[in-house]
């Protein structure tokens, strides 16, 4: 995936994939790090809570795959579970940075 550092060096670069790094409250910080001048990006935190909304997420997810599902229901679980883990990542994120 192309980058840009627009909070570095300005310069393009290609992200190849996430690191991640344990904090300390079982709270993971998933980045990228600029190859140039080394910024670092975070895309986003979790906490446990988050990653087992992200586990169901996955068990719910699988279930779109039966043809006999309500498919309008599971979907509609799907938006819900996704509205909850964006909520847990703010949450995350305004602990760690302090906004």
């Amino acid at each position: 995936m192309p980058a840009i550092c627009n909070e570095g060096c300005n310069k393009q670069f290609e992200v190849n994939g996430f690191q991640t790094a344990r904090l300390p409250g079982a709270v993971e910080k998933t980045h990228f790090i600029c190859p140039h001048c080394k910024h670092e990006y975070v895309a986003f935190y979790t906490d446990l809570e988050v990653r087992e909304l992200q586990a169901k997420i996955r068990r719910v997810q699988t279930k779109l795959q039966n043809p006999r599902v309500d498919q309008a229901a599971t979907l509609k679980q799907v938006k819900d579970i996704q509205a909850q883990i964006k909520a847990g990542m703010d949450r995350v994120r305004a602990i760690i940075e302090g906004g």
